[in-house]
């Protein structure tokens, strides 16, 4: 998502990065399908995305080529700025619940807050909430499941393995 502040191009760069290790760790060790990041444009429906993170299920690999995306994936990311107007917000969640993106995330990279959404029946998105525990649990990836202060915290590669069990760090390593 471009935003005319420059100063704000490395805070999203940074948090881009972060949240393709976030899906790719889970996406890689379940062989689930593909995280792609910027530059990879979604062509569906009647209208062009430009997400900065995808996530396409191994059964619409097809659909990727090497031009684009011909249709939805599973999961879309737009790293936002605080400062883009909720009407704006609004017309994103539109036009990729239209595309049919089946979840669709919404996140500050200057303020770390996320705002996730799932489509329901209609293709019409609804916000999900975290949790008691703040833990968000995905419709697109079933074994994706996090707390969403990881956000802002943005924990090192390793210790998202290590939370979700995939690695054993002994206690002195880095903790989430």
């Amino acid at each position: 998502m471009a935003t005319s502040d420059t100063s704000f191009s490395v805070l999203q760069a940074k948090l881009q990065a972060w949240l393709i290790n976030l899906l790719t760790v889970v996406v890689e060790a379940y062989e689930l399908g593909a995280v792609l990041g910027k530059g990879a444009r979604v062509i569906a429906g009647d209208g062009v995305l430009m997400p900065d993170v995808i996530y396409v299920p191994n059964q619409a690999r097809s659909m990727v080529k090497a031009d684009a995306i011909y249709g939805a994936p599973g999961l879309a990311v737009d790293v936002l700025h605080s400062g883009v107007s909720e009407a704006e917000r609004a017309a994103l969640r539109r036009r990729y619940a239209a595309a049919h993106v089946l979840e669709y995330w919404q996140i500050e990279a200057d303020k770390g807050r996320a705002f996730f959404y799932q489509a329901d029946a209609d293709w019409n998105y609804d916000l999900i909430p975290p949790d008691k525990a703040g833990i968000h649990y995905s419709a697109a990836i079933i074994q994706l499941a996090f707390p969403v202060d990881w956000v802002r915290k943005q924990p090192s590669l390793i210790a998202l393995m290590a939370w979700w069990g995939l690695v054993e760090v002994d206690e002195d390593e880095e903790e989430v």
